[in-house]
């Protein structure tokens, strides 16, 4: 044996004389030796059953809805060819009675073994106003049953009744398909133009609402609002009604939840107290310097005006004197004169 022969598909290297041995045909020691199965359909058979078909058990008289699940037993009882025959065996939910079922592959149907059976819903055909069930392949049933003429004329009358019905709904279904399907790209664009017309409508009502300060977008307006809107009279100016407001919500903040003040507020009443006094005293200070100050300015000004009411003479005298020199002939004696008059006065 070559070593690429002897090398297996997991890369390990056998050696030939394991391979003469037979060590390699006896049975590992697993974990899963003896083991029958790790569920209850490997360990019992059990499996998961629906009930494909509505029925009934014979002992209760039980109806058994289609889709029904019950645990049932699965055996293999057979086969159809190459196809296998199941048998399940489960009880009922009312009685506990034994039911048994089996797969039927010829009829690709279910066989009733035992138990149960398949519950049929028979009608009387004459109560239906029906023909009931006849063979297609001989119509002599047909025959035999509408041999009256006037059976056959009405019958005609109600058959052509119904294909006039049948006509006219097939006539609407088929318009109905060409106005939406024929022409779908002009049914689609006028749905898209709705809808968006309609969003724009929306944002805008949601901003406007916003603006408003409202979470819900504003709505059309109607003529009767607009008349209960005119008819409101509201008293008192808008900043009156704000400034109340702002009061009332002052006070409900200062005030306690029991009705008395909050605890705290009299350290700080007791504060704003000393914070007025102290700028009580600040404004009184502040009043007397400036009264204090005004009354110098005044001292001042009274100090000064003598002073400029003395120089305002003097300079009327030089006025007048230098008028009585140009109108006389004799400046000296002029002076003379008005020195005279000086000292008289």
């Amino acid at each position: 044996m070559s070593s690429t022969a002897a090398t297996q598909s997991d890369g390990y290297y056998i050696p030939p004389s394991y391979i003469e041995s037979g060590d390699y045909k006896k049975k590992s020691v697993s974990q899963h030796a003896g083991s029958k199965g790790t569920n209850q359909s490997q360990l019992y058979g059990v499996v998961r059953f629906e009930l494909p078909i509505k029925s009934v058990c014979t002992h209760c008289n039980y109806v058994i809805g289609k889709g029904t699940r019950f645990n049932a037993k699965k055996d293999n009882v057979g086969s159809y060819f190459s196809t296998k025959i199941y048998s399940f065996t489960f009880k009922c939910y009312e009685c506990k009675g034994k039911l048994v079922m089996q797969t039927n592959p010829k009829d690709a149907d279910y066989d009733f073994i035992s138990g149960i059976r398949r519950k049929v819903q028979a009608f009387d055909t004459k109560e239906a106003g029906s023909l009931g069930y006849f063979d297609t392949n001989n119509l002599s049933q047909l025959k035999d049953k509408t041999a009256d003429p006037m059976g056959r004329l009405e019958r005609d009358e109600r058959q052509k009744k119904l294909q006039v019905t049948a006509n006219s709904r097939v006539s609407g279904l088929m318009s109905l398909s060409s106005r939406d399907y024929l022409e779908d790209y002009a049914t689609n664009s006028a749905l898209r133009r709705s809808y968006r017309s309609d969003r724009k409508v929306r944002q805008k009502r949601k901003i406007e609402g916003e603006k408003a300060g409202m979470a819900v977008p504003m709505v059309d307006e109607r003529v009767d609002d607009i008349a209960a809107a005119k008819r409101t009279k509201f008293t008192g100016s808008e900043r009156k009604c704000r400034a109340d407001e702002k009061n009332r919500m002052k006070a409900v903040r200062s005030g306690g939840i029991f009705g008395g003040p909050r605890r705290g507020d009299q350290g700080k009443a007791s504060s704003r107290t000393r914070v007025s006094k102290a700028s009580a005293s600040t404004t009184t200070s502040a009043n007397k310097k400036t009264k204090k100050g005004k009354t110098k300015r005044i001292q001042e000004v009274n100090r000064y005006v003598p002073s400029m009411a003395s120089k305002v003479s003097t300079k009327k005298k030089e006025t007048e004197t230098s008028k009585h020199c140009k109108n006389n002939l004799d400046p000296l004696a002029s002076l003379a004169d008005y020195g005279s008059s000086d000292s008289e006065g």
